[in-house]
């Protein structure tokens, strides 16, 4: 579990710190060559958020965001189009452009996509096998490198989380 310290009173400086450091952990996976990269937040508003960060620390990255606030017709779309042939399972890994995709837990179930590696917000366990459930799905990989990205007022004996409870 890697434990994101963050300090400060202001919600929106948190949420962007956070989005920071999951952006900047999918770039360093993809720096230890796992070209194919999920990151999946709880919330849409986080993934904008690391959609945004990834912009500001990689020019220019190729990144995908699919959320359950998109309109089924274009989330069908970007899947079909974007995101099976380069992320899909058994696809060509020998010919993998470097890919971020950033997602809300819509990305769980569904598609059959296979990613190299994964970066995912802390959430409950059944979500969490879920996510994991992404990666090297065929086992053609035989090893791979994830993580958890927490805020620290998030994993604190008292919190309580809105979406997992």
């Amino acid at each position: 579990l890697l434990l994101v310290e963050v300090t400060g009173k202001d919600e929106a400086k948190k949420k962007w710190i956070l989005a920071q450091r999951v952006a900047s952990e999918a770039l360093r996976l993809q720096q230890q060559g796992q070209p194919v990269v999920g990151v999946v937040v709880n919330r849409v508003d986080t993934a904008r958020l690391v959609m945004r960060a990834l912009r500001t620390q990689a020019q220019p990255a190729d990144c995908v965001l699919v959320t359950g606030r998109m309109r089924p017709i274009d989330r069908d779309h970007v899947v079909e189009s974007k995101l099976l042939p380069r992320a899909g399972a058994g696809r060509n890994r020998a010919s993998a452009h470097p890919l971020i995709v950033v997602a809300t837990q819509c990305i769980e179930a569904g598609a059959d996509l296979d990613f190299d590696a994964l970066v995912t917000e802390c959430a409950s366990l059944d979500a969490l096998r879920q996510r994991f459930g992404r990666v090297d799905r065929r086992g053609e990989l035989g090893r791979s490198s994830s993580c958890i990205v927490a805020r620290s007022d998030d994993v604190a004996a008292d919190a309580e989380d809105p979406v997992y409870g």
